[in-house]
């Protein structure tokens, strides 16, 4: 399939998020990617980072190549918060990601974490930590550079990180050698959401503590790199809160941050076209790692 015909499709599923468009979205993409096995890529499936059973992340690393140190990428899906998983066999993805991390010089992790509604805010920030944790306590047995770890999420995984990053309680133990962080599609204050746009079965109904939960103000004072990705064809909040962001750190460095566009994407598709022909997620990723020298 080629590019223009791909673009089309992904146009005529819209904008909207729901059960069938993220099934079409998947459906154009499945056939596009290889699945595992890989010649050039070992995958240690199901490494235990904490207790519960959804404690657990894949870990991406080159068949050759073992000697020198590499920089690695963790990646938290999506999933409206309440649903998702980093691998389902069968699939290519989130698969793409990690292969995507070790053809390009990098480490990948591809963690999942607990869900809403039985795991409510801040659950996944805990998950967060003890999956970096591990990554660093680890990592140097897999030639893991424990100096550069990335954090990477997308959409519901986006939300997770920026949280992470925000509040120090959780992030300041465990950030030793977090080197900047990947926002693809996320929300970044909660304050500004309107009730129908809340996910309350993670962040809770009660708006008075939206204050306190709301990552802005942290991302703000964390002073790491950021790159702010989005899809072209995105719903409308997702639209708004990115700009939001990008505006709040305009405003503090009085300069735009890192940002990519994902041209004719959607609000899934950016995240499954890594790695394929005409993607520009992945060359905006390099260059942002090449221009803050972590790579």
């Amino acid at each position: 399939m080629n590019h223009t015909t791909l673009a089309t499709q992904i146009r005529a599923i819209g904008r909207e998020i729901n059960f069938d468009s993220l099934n079409a979205t998947r459906e154009l993409y499945t056939p596009l990617h290889p699945v595992a096995p890989f010649n050039d890529v070992a995958i240690r499936r199901d490494e235990r980072y904490g207790d519960h059973e959804r404690h657990r992340l894949d870990l991406f690393l080159p068949v050759d190549d073992a000697d020198r140190l590499r920089p690695a990428v963790v990646f938290i899906h999506g999933g409206g918060f309440v649903r998702g998983d980093k691998y389902t066999p069968g699939s290519p993805f989130y698969d793409n990601v990690g292969v995507w991390a070790v053809r390009n010089g990098l480490i990948g992790i591809n963690m999942t974490h607990r869900l809403a509604p039985e795991f409510q805010w801040p659950a996944v920030i805990d998950d967060i930590a003890q999956a970096i944790a591990w990554a660093n306590r680890q990592g140097r047995e897999y030639g893991l550079d424990t100096d550069r770890v990335y954090l990477m999420g997308q959409s519901a995984g986006a939300a997770h990180a920026v949280s992470y990053i925000a509040h120090p309680r959780f992030y300041a133990p465990a950030a030793q050698g977090l080197a900047g962080a990947i926002f693809i599609s996320g929300l970044y204050n909660l304050e500004t959401l309107a009730a129908d746009e809340m996910s309350a079965s993670y962040f809770g109904a009660d708006r008075t503590l939206h204050r306190e939960r709301s990552p802005l103000p942290g991302l703000l004072a964390a002073r790491i790199p950021y790159l702010i990705a989005l899809a072209e064809r995105e719903p409308p909040i997702f639209e708004r809160q990115a700009l939001e962001l990008l505006t709040a750190l305009h405003e503090r460095d009085q300069r735009l941050p890192p940002f990519v566009h994902l041209l004719g994407q959607n609000h899934l598709s950016g995240i499954l076209h890594l790695g394929l022909p005409g993607d520009r997620l992945g060359p905006a990723i390099l260059d942002f790692m090449d221009s803050h020298q972590v790579r």
